[in-house]
């Protein structure tokens, strides 16, 4: 039978003391299991995420594009506002190989909180905040969300529907995607990464293949409104949607 450890229930409660202390103005920050933040990778917006699991002593972070990789972390050290963490994993990629092994802090604030991930090899540090507590400047517009539509030009200049959903708000959010219709019928899927004055990026993720969609994987799909109209991009260019595609909203 597995024995619960009160002492190591109660040091996580001292630690998140702060943070229950301002539970009415920040609900979601008393009990965050999840962080969310965005870094810059090559002059672009890169999310960043944090999931912690209080049960296990255990944490994930994952890095968006371009670094796309991931890394596992083990509770060490508690205390003064800050959780300590040993890299015990990499799933592979140049940028979490160049960190593990190494170490892991969690400064914690209100509802705000910075990342440090530290090897001999490497650094990298973000702000980071309660998943629900992300400023309006870093997510996704409310008015943003849905499905949009709007064409580009295939083989013979003949039009290619284009379709475009996008779901989330907050850095690192799954669940948006890209589809062609006919003759391309392809589709990949999105995750945000991040906003800029430029708009909201989106990294392009494998999708269920040809040739229309796999040569966007790796880019990036930018969404902005200007003069209140939506336009899409991509980024880097590859012809299409340049300087930006007008997009329409699609009605149930």
């Amino acid at each position: 039978m597995r024995t619960y450890d009160c002492r190591r229930a109660l040091g996580w409660l001292v630690l998140l003391a702060p943070l229950f202390a301002h539970a009415q103005a920040h609900p979601d920050a008393a009990t965050a299991a999840t962080w969310v933040g965005v870094d810059t990778a090559d002059g672009r917006p890169s999310s960043v995420r944090l999931a912690l699991q209080p049960a296990s002593d255990t944490a994930q972070i994952v890095f968006g594009e371009p670094r796309n990789c991931r890394l596992d972390a083990r509770l060490s050290h508690q205390g003064d506002g800050q959780l300590q963490y040993d890299l015990v994993g990499a799933n592979g990629g140049r940028w979490c190989n160049r960190l593990y092994p190494g170490r892991v802090q969690l400064q914690v604030g209100e509802s705000q909180a910075t990342l440090q991930v530290r090897s001999d090899a490497a650094a990298s540090e973000a702000s980071l905040w309660a998943s629900g507590q992300v400023p309006a400047a870093a997510r996704l517009p409310a008015a943003l969300a849905g499905r949009w539509a709007t064409q580009v030009q295939g083989a013979a200049n003949l039009p290619v529907n284009l379709q475009l959903t996008l779901a989330g708000s907050e850095p690192g959010d799954l669940g948006s995607s890209l589809a062609y219709a006919s003759p391309r019928n392809c589709r990949v899927p999105l995750r945000l990464e991040g906003r800029t004055t430029e708009g909201a990026w989106y990294s392009v993720r494998p999708g269920n293949g040809g040739a229309a969609c796999d040569r966007l994987v790796g880019r990036w799909i930018v969404v902005q409104t200007l003069d209140d109209t939506p336009r899409l991009r991509i980024e880097p260019a590859i012809g299409e949607c340049a300087p930006g595609c007008v997009l329409q909203r699609v009605t149930p």
